[in-house]
């Protein structure tokens, strides 16, 4: 996994997402790779709006790392903590299971929880579709690369400076 694109954008809204969607996929869909892509993110709407309205057929999945925040704020503890990972690491149908009657053993409103994400592909590794060459549930490294930019993030742009 790695990030293949990035933008300075106004806000996180419906219209920098479609923006950033829109070239993304235009970029990406000239490769000799065509449509097999996957894109990681949070679950955040307009990003669900943009890849929904413009690029369908991308494989989307969610940061299990954004996730597990909003799962562990909902079922405090290290059992579910660790539940969690567990069915978000599982590889096979059986083991997923396994750890969902687990879950629903210690926690039944957990279960429900997992249930709302919505299809499992977005977010447990045994429903990953093959064809796409990765097995990533989460964007730890965007996160990394944010996390690099430190209070340069929140810096006024300079318009019309060329850098070259």
């Amino acid at each position: 996994m790695f990030p293949v694109a990035w933008a300075i954008v106004s806000s996180e809204d419906d219209e920098c997402w479609s923006f950033f969607i829109h070239h993304l996929k235009i970029v990406l869909q000239q490769g000799d790779r065509g449509i097999k892509w996957c894109l990681i993110s949070d679950r955040h709407k307009p990003i669900e709006k943009a890849c929904k309205d413009l690029w369908p057929e991308v494989d989307r999945r969610y940061c299990c790392k954004h996730l597990s925040v909003n799962f562990k704020q909902t079922f405090p503890g290290p059992k579910m903590w660790q539940l969690f990972w567990l069915a978000a690491y599982a590889t096979s149908p059986f083991v997923f299971q396994k750890v969902m009657n687990q879950i629903d053993k210690a926690k039944p409103s957990a279960r429900v929880w997992l249930a709302n994400l919505g299809e499992q592909s977005r977010w447990t590794k045994h429903k990953f579709d093959t064809l796409i060459k990765c097995d990533v549930n989460n964007a730890n490294f965007v996160e990394s690369f944010n996390a690099t930019l430190g209070t340069n993030r929140v810096r006024p742009l300079l318009e019309g400076i060329n850098p070259f």
